[in-house]
């Protein structure tokens, strides 16, 4: 690539690595709250905490990877431009379309590593966190009989104190209504002990409730069974069992980029119109795309000549960036609807892009004057002349009637 190309490249990949680090960390941020939330009565939240972090980065990885690349190439190229390198260049005779290069080199990589991310890792990720999330908010046996509180798990309402010492629980309260083969209430049973202690089966990991001392009342049909209903040791088993996850696929964005190619006519899942998986599976490729887009973009919106340099660059991008995420979005929407084409609702903004990055950047590496966005803030300042003289001349004209 050369040296000057290389000495880019070196550049904007800190620079766009830094940000991914840092988009990635602001936006873990706003999710640890609801994950701390989820995991505060699990048995091991370090643990699940890690764990749903984990499978949560590549979804937050598909939204930095973007705004890193745009934000990136414009932040190299406004250090490049301020401190004259970018004016050296060009004397030198080198065409802003040759230092385009490298950027462009990482924008063709990052689009591989995005159609790695939201084709498989993303989707995978997305499944197991809310799996996880499942398994966590399922109370277990053994958080449902230290919280001191009422707990309900199926049929069964647990009560424990925790005033014994060591391992042991109680008083232990258990409330469990009967049904019939159809589901109707027959009846109940309580039963009641002084302790309890919590073991798990060797052989099945199931937990398993030992109680001593304890009694138990069942009523059946408005009837109360009598008899010594006394007990010195009993089990209470399968209390708390956890219920399966459902299967992946419920989702378009918890199938991998192949399997949505598979069921582009809608034979290979019955659980997704053609429509919404075609919509989902167009916008992956559209977002990859994009990423070799983005430099022709982001290097005119770096460029700063003369002596009073442009910072505009970075907010105009999170703008547009924010903007094109937005469209993209609601293309998708249409297309999943039947409204339009899958395909129309994601290409068609992607044309738009496509040509709005062709003119900017030629403008920019072929006609002389001044860069994209200092032309638009002059031209801005211009409008702002021209409407503050409207409103001088239309204020003279009101003077003017209301003194005659």
């Amino acid at each position: 690539m050369g040296r000057l190309n290389l000495y880019l490249f070196k550049r904007a990949s800190v620079n766009i690595g830094g940000l991914v680090v840092f988009a990635c960390c602001v936006l873990l941020l706003e999710r640890l709250l609801r994950i701390f939330e989820i995991v505060s009565n699990s048995s091991n939240p370090a643990a699940d905490a890690t764990r749903m972090i984990y499978n949560l980065l590549p979804h937050y990885l598909g939204m930095a990877v973007p705004m890193a690349l745009l934000l990136g190439t414009i932040i190299t190229i406004d250090r490049f431009s301020r401190s004259s390198e970018l004016t050296a260049a060009l004397g030198a005779g080198v065409s802003l379309f040759h230092m385009t290069k490298p950027f462009v080199l990482l924008g063709a990589f990052l689009a591989c590593l995005t159609i790695f991310i939201e084709g498989y890792l993303q989707p995978v990720g997305r499944y197991n966190y809310r799996q996880l999330v499942n398994v966590v908010k399922q109370q277990s046996f053994t958080a449902a009989l230290r919280e001191g509180t009422f707990t309900t798990v199926g049929t069964r309402t647990f009560f424990a104190g925790t005033d014994l010492s060591g391992s042991a629980i109680g008083p232990i309260f258990i409330y469990e209504s009967t049904e019939d083969e159809d589901g109707n209430q027959l009846g109940f049973r309580m039963t009641t002990a002084n302790e309890g202690r919590l073991v798990v089966q060797e052989d099945s990991n199931d937990p398993v409730l030992q109680l001593s001392s304890g009694r138990y009342y069942q009523v059946e049909n408005n009837e109360q069974f009598d008899g010594d209903l006394s007990f010195s040791s009993a089990d209470v088993t399968g209390a708390a069992s956890v219920i399966e996850y459902r299967a992946r696929g419920d989702d378009e964005r918890e199938l991998t980029s192949v399997e949505l190619f598979k069921n582009r006519k809608g034979t290979y899942l019955d659980t997704l119109t053609k429509e919404t998986n075609n919509a989902a599976l167009h916008l992956r490729v559209g977002r990859a795309f994009l990423l070799i887009l983005l430099p022709f973009i982001a290097v005119p919106f770096g460029l700063n000549y003369g002596r009073n340099p442009s910072s505009a660059g970075i907010f105009i991008g999170v703008v547009f960036l924010v903007s094109l995420q937005k469209a993209l979005e609601f293309g998708q929407g249409l297309g999943a609807s039947a409204k339009i084409p899958p395909w129309l609702g994601i290409w068609s903004v992607i044309t738009v892009v496509t040509i709005f990055a062709a003119y900017i950047f030629w403008k920019s590496a072929y006609k002389m004057g001044q860069p994209p966005l200092t032309s638009f803030a002059m031209q801005v300042a211009h409008w702002q002349k021209e409407a503050r003289s409207a409103v001088s001349r239309v204020r003279g004209k009101l003077s003017g009637a209301d003194s005659a």
